[in-house]
């Protein structure tokens, strides 16, 4: 172990000690100036934009499965349909509609399921 604290820190360079800058160069040269600080802030509001609205969409996502998974378990027990839609003879064997038919309530897949939005 000795060889490899001595590789390492031989390896590694010692800082100069001086803090000057190179001939010719002015300090507002090599520092990113306003721009620097404006396109940094810019990008941390953006990234904080998208992280909110991640949190948003994904709220709305954790919200509509429950919804989903409610409305799935109760139309597997029964829920608030009444019998004469749950029952075959009401409803056609072609796949068409009639008048006589009962309209079958919104199923978890349907556009129209869920909690309403904001």
């Amino acid at each position: 172990m000795p060889t490899l604290l001595t590789v390492l820190t031989a390896a590694t360079p010692a800082p100069s000690p001086e803090n000057t800058l190179r001939p010719g160069l002015d300090p507002s040269q090599v520092s990113p100036g306003l721009v620097g600080f404006l396109m940094t802030f810019l990008l941390a509001a953006a990234v904080v934009l998208l992280v909110m609205d991640f949190n948003r969409r994904n709220r709305r996502l954790r919200y509509r499965a429950q919804y989903a998974e409610q409305r799935a378990a109760e139309d597997h027990v029964g829920g608030y349909a009444d019998d004469a839609a749950a029952s075959p003879s009401s409803t056609s064997r072609t796949g068409g509609s009639s008048e006589g038919d009962v309209a079958r309530p919104p199923r978890a897949g349907d556009r129209r399921d869920g909690p309403p939005r904001d």
